[in-house]
């Protein structure tokens, strides 16, 4: 602490006179006292003020560096989204061209399948003679399959032999009393 002249040498007076005062030396006494009160409401009024002062420029310092700080991520942010749409329009060109040559090869398709659809029922239509040759065909090879298996399931189970009827004879009694 900062020693300070004025109030030590009052308070020296002070107790240097401890006899009653007259009105003239109290008076004298606190006009010092006064005087000193002054000096250091001054003195802490001008560092309430500087105190104030610095907290204003540092309020104004910290504020222009986030607003600097804020400017540049933005204009880093504002590059991006300009790039990003740069990119979603040149996708979608590159879509549309590919979407028009996936339908004109599909048309393109279609018109061959058609083509080739009239082209076979015309000659369909033209020589009906062939096409019951190849009929014929398939009709031999089911009735070659239905045979043949046929002949796999009489191997697999033997038939018992029952012994022949007689259509004269008459019917077997049955004994209807044992139900």
């Amino acid at each position: 602490m900062a020693k300070n002249p004025i109030n030590k040498n009052s308070m020296k007076k002070l107790f240097d006179t401890v006899a009653p005062m007259g009105p003239d030396a109290a008076e004298k006494f606190v006009r010092e006292l006064l005087k000193a009160g002054d000096e250091r409401r001054r003195d802490a009024e001008k560092i309430v003020t500087e105190i104030v002062a610095a907290s204003r420029k540092s309020a104004e310092h910290f504020s222009d560096a986030v607003q600097r700080e804020v400017g540049k991520q933005l204009t880093k942010a504002v590059k991006r989204i300009d790039q990003l749409e740069k990119q979603v329009e040149t996708l979608t060109r590159s879509l549309e061209a590919t979407r028009t040559v996936l339908v004109a090869t599909a048309a393109k398709s279609v018109a061959e399948t058609v083509a080739k659809r009239k082209t076979a029922a015309s000659t369909t239509t033209a020589t009906p003679t062939s096409t019951e040759p190849a009929k014929k065909a398939v009709a031999k090879k089911t009735a070659a399959k239905k045979t043949t298996v046929k002949k796999a399931v009489a191997k697999k189970a033997p038939i018992k032999k029952a012994a022949p009827k007689n259509s004269s004879a008459p019917p077997a009694a049955t004994d209807t009393t044992s139900a």
